[in-house]
C-alpha cells in the first residue's frame, strides 16, 4: 500500500450524514403558556416558585413540546450564556451528522516500499488520524498490537521510527496550520494516547507540550516493538510538511494497522462522562477538510461551519455564538437556550437509528424505545451507580434526579451550571429543555439543585 493510498484508510470510514436540507421548524412564536399544549397550571407555578428563589446569577430557560417545537415557558432565551459543557452537544452533534455514526479512526504503520531485505526497515511511520481511544497495552487497538502486527509481517530490525499527527495541524500542531485550542487538558493531535498523562509529566496540564507528548507516545511505540521482538534504533522523527505529503519523498506501504470503535460509541463515551480530551479530539476531526483530494489538517474554522451548517438545519440562528472549543473548557464559548433548544429538537426529529433495523420508526417511537442514538448517548438521571453498567449508563446524571426520566447533557465551571435535554413528564409528553446559568460566586452544588428543582416541577403534570 502507497503513502497516498494511506491516507484513505487514515481518513476512517463511514458515509457522512447531510441531514434533511429543510431547516426544523423553529418554535411557534407564541406565548409561553399559549395554545391547547400549554403547561398545567401546577407546572408553571411550580416553575415560578423556584425560579424566585434564583438569585445572585443570570439564568435563562426555555421548555418546548418536542412534537410541536411550542414555547411552553421561558426566561431569557435568547441571552448568550457560558454553555461549559453544553458545548459538547453541539460539538459532537455535529460530528455525528456529518461524519456518520459508523465512520471510525485508523493507526496505521508504513514502511519504505520494495525493501530488498523484508526483515530490515530503514525507517517505520506510525500515522494517526486523531483516535483519542488508542491504548498503550490492553488488546488489539493498541500500540502493542501494532507492534506485534509489525513482527507478524517479518520486520526485525527498525533504524529509526517517524510520527506522522499531521492531520490534526501540523507537526507537533505547533505550525502555522495547526490546531489549536485554547484550553485543553494534553495535547491535540493526529497521535495521542487514551492515557491521563502527557507531556514529559504524569499530570494534565492545560499548556500541552505537543512534541513532548509525541516523543512520549513515540517512546511507548519503541518500547512495544522491542517487547514484541523487533529491534530499534534510537532515531525519532516528527514528520513535518504538508499533510497528505510523503515526509520522505519515496513511496511508502502499509504492515500494520488497527481501527477504533465507530463514532457513536465514541461520542457516547465523551458524552456520558463529558470528557474534555475525547472531545476536543472528536471536534478536531470535525475540522478536517476531506472533499480535496489531498486532504487538508484540522482548522477551527471549518469545524465551526461544520457546526453551524447543523444549528441552520435546526432552524437556529448562529448569529452572536461564540464557538472557540468544542468541550467548553475554555469558558470563552457563548451559547442561548433558544439555540440548544432547537438543535436538541431537531436531533429528536431526525434520530439516528441505534441499528439497521430501527431506520424506520418515528422520531416518537424512537424515542419511546430508546432507539435515538444521540439522545440515547446524553448521561441518564437516576441510575445509581451500584454496578459499573449503571454509572456508565448514567454518566453524570447517574446520582441525580432520582425517579425521574431526564435524559440530559450537563455542563459545570466556576460559577457556571448548565443542563439541557429532554424530560419525559409524569402524564408521558416529552418536552425539550434548556437551562442556563453563570455569573455565580457560590457553590456550584446551590445551582445543580434549583436545576432539579426546575426539572421536578415541570415533570409534575398530573
Amino acid at each position: 500500500m502507497t503513502l497516498r493510498l494511506l491516507a484513505l484508510v487514515v481518513l476512517g470510514s463511514g458515509g457522512a450524514v447531510s441531514g434533511p436540507s429543510a431547516a426544523v421548524p423553529a418554535t411557534s412564536g407564541q406565548p409561553a403558556g399559549a395554545g391547547n399544549t400549554a403547561l398545567t397550571t401546577a407546572q408553571r407555578a411550580g416553575l415560578d416558585a423556584v425560579l424566585r428563589r434564583a438569585s445572585g446569577f443570570r439564568l435563562g430557560l426555555l421548555v418546548a413540546d418536542a412534537r410541536t417545537g411550542q414555547t411552553l415557558y421561558a426566561r431569557q432565551p435568547d441571552d448568550l450564556f457560558t454553555p461549559a459543557s453544553n458545548m459538547k452537544l453541539l460539538s459532537l452533534s455535529a460530528a455525528l451528522y456529518t461524519l456518520g455514526p459508523g465512520y471510525w479512526f485508523s493507526t496505521s504503520v508504513t514502511r519504505p516500499a520494495g525493501g530488498a531485505q523484508a526483515a530490515r526497515a530503514d525507517h517505520l511511520t506510525l500515522v494517526g488520524s486523531g483516535d483519542p481511544s488508542l491504548d498503550v497495552v490492553g488488546g488489539e487497538h493498541s500500540l502493542a498490537g501494532l507492534a506485534r502486527q509489525v513482527y507478524a509481517s517479518g520486520v526485525r530490525t527498525v533504524g529509526s521510527l517517524r510520527l506522522d499527527s499531521r492531520m490534526i495541524g501540523a507537526a507537533a500542531g505547533t505550525g502555522p496550520a495547526g490546531w489549536r485550542v485554547p484550553v485543553v487538558e494534553r495535547p491535540v493531535s493526529g497521535l495521542t494516547l487514551n492515557d491521563p498523562s502527557a507531556g514529559d509529566g504524569a499530570e494534565l496540564t492545560t499548556t500541552p507540550d505537543a512534541r513532548a507528548a509525541l516523543k512520549k507516545l513515540g517512546g511507548s511505540f519503541r518500547t512495544e516493538l522491542e517487547r514484541a521482538g523487533v529491534r530499534v534504533g534510537s532515531g525519532l522523527e516528527l514528520v513535518s510538511g504538508a499533510a497528505g505529503e510523503q515526509g520522505s519523498g519515496q513511496p511508502e506501504e502499509g504492515i500494520a494497522t488497527t481501527r477504533s470503535a465507530p463514532l457513536a460509541s465514541l461520542v457516547q463515551t465523551a458524552l456520558k462522562r463529558s470528557d474534555n480530551v475525547w472531545t476536543e479530539q472528536l471536534y478536531a476531526r470535525l475540522g478536517v477538510d476531506s472533499s480535496t483530494p489531498v486532504w487538508r489538517p484540522a482548522s477551527l474554522a471549518h469545524a465551526r461551519a461544520q457546526e453551524l451548517a447543523l444549528l441552520t438545519r435546526a432552524g437556529a440562528s448562529g448569529n452572536g455564538l461564540v464557538l472557540p472549543d468544542g468541550s467548553g473548557l475554555s469558558g470563552r464559548g457563548r451559547l442561548t437556550p433558544r439555540a440548544l433548544t432547537l438543535l436538541l429538537r431537531y436531533l429528536y426529529l431526525h434520530p439516528l437509528p441505534k441499528t439497521r433495523f430501527t431506520g424506520s420508526l418515528t422520531p416518537q417511537a424512537a424515542f419511546r424505545q430508546r432507539q435515538n442514538l444521540l439522545i440515547e448517548a446524553l448521561p441518564r438521571a437516576g441510575t445509581g451507580t451500584a454496578t459499573r453498567s449503571a454509572a456508565l449508563l448514567g454518566g453524570t446524571l447517574a446520582s441525580r434526579l432520582n425517579g425521574l426520566d431526564v435524559r440530559a447533557k450537563t455542563g459545570t465551571l466556576p460559577g457556571v451550571s448548565a443542563l439541557s435535554g429532554y424530560l419525559t413528564t409524569a402524564a408521558g409528553r416529552v418536552l425539550i429543555f434548556s437551562v442556563l446559568m453563570d455569573t455565580y460566586a457560590g457553590p456550584g452544588q446551590d445551582l445543580r439543585r434549583l436545576q432539579d428543582a426546575l426539572l421536578r416541577a415541570l415533570a409534575a403534570d398530573t
